[in-house]
């Protein structure tokens, strides 16, 4: 039918749907826009309501939460760390050569913490706040060490149960 990285219609006598194969690259794209729309996006939703359950406007919240996300986990149910987990689980599961996972994976922590940068900026304006937040404060190297753990014992975990299931095959 069509080569790799095109697109394959069906037509409306045969049974089907339409198909867009984005190879590699499109997985990778799409685990990125998962992490960066998810892992915020839930310590949003939990973390803007007050102890009353109303929803409290965004200048009247903790700023700290956008730089020190660990802090949020317990609240959320560890929901965030799942997702970063099990998104760099999949990036390496599912590649042939783990280390382009592991890669991959590792790449997911720098684009979060410039995530946090944005948002602090789109919602709070620029300062120097964030920088002092993160990098001269000892939670915002706690939350930077947690996120790649997080985030390569997710891609390695991903790494070993390919091999287990790749040793299994074989045999």
């Amino acid at each position: 039918m069509g080569t790799e990285g095109q697109t394959e219609i069906n037509y409306p006598n045969e049974k089907g749907h339409i198909k867009i194969d984005w190879g590699r690259q499109g997985g990778i794209i799409f685990a990125y826009i998962v992490i960066l729309l998810g892992y915020y996006g839930i310590i949003a939703n939990t973390m803007l309501y007050d102890i009353y359950g109303h929803w409290i406007s965004f200048v009247d919240m903790d700023k700290t939460i956008l730089f020190w996300t660990y802090t949020t986990y317990l609240t959320n149910f560890f929901l965030p760390a799942l997702l970063l987990f099990g998104i760099c689980f999949l990036l390496t599961y599912k590649e042939d050569i783990p280390q382009y996972g592991i890669k991959a994976s590792i790449w997911v922590v720098p684009i979060l913490i410039i995530e946090g940068f944005i948002f602090y900026a789109l919602m709070f304006g620029f300062s120097m706040e964030p920088i002092y937040l993160k990098f001269m404060r000892i939670e915002g190297y706690l939350d930077i060490i947690i996120l790649f753990a997080l985030a390569i014992s997710g891609a390695v975990c991903g790494m070993k149960l390919k091999q287990y299931t790749n040793k299994r095959k074989n045999i």
